[in-house]
């Protein structure tokens, strides 16, 4: 009996350390990177994931906001941070652009991972997808 008393224990701690953790995700930091199709640097930027929903998004799914802290290196017309920037995590991928504008969506997308993420960046519209570069994000400490 006493050895069932420790795993409840153990599983209680378990399960609020889990929460926690994912709770830390929520705020985090990342510094992105986002490369034309010759890898010459269009935008450098530090960005903040936050927990609340982008109700501004006109596309399907689960976005949360994700806003600009920083910008050292930035084309506008290249990949927009003016704009109202949106994130989503689905089937362990992020996705994070530009859902405000209708068919003209903009999207940076790469497997999701604690420290960085490596993907590729493109446009998205009804008549398809381009790609237009790619995209590191590193996990600020």
């Amino acid at each position: 009996m006493p050895n069932s008393s420790y795993k409840l224990v153990a599983s209680i701690l378990m399960f609020s350390l889990t929460a926690i953790g994912q709770a830390q995700e929520e705020g985090s930091r990342w510094r992105l990177r986002v490369v034309d199709l010759k890898h010459t640097v269009k935008v450098k930027a530090t960005i903040r994931f936050l927990g609340e929903a982008a109700t501004e998004s006109c596309i399907g799914g689960t976005w949360k906001r994700a806003v600009v802290e920083a910008k050292t290196v930035h084309n506008e017309k290249f990949f927009p941070l003016t704009e109202p920037l949106a994130y989503q995590i689905e089937n362990g991928v992020l996705t994070l652009g530009r859902t405000t504008v209708c068919d003209g969506y903009l999207f940076v997308s790469g497997k999701s991972e604690k420290a960085a993420i490596h993907g590729t960046y493109d446009a998205v519209s009804i008549r398809g997808e381009e790609k237009r570069g790619y995209f590191t994000l590193k996990k600020v400490p």
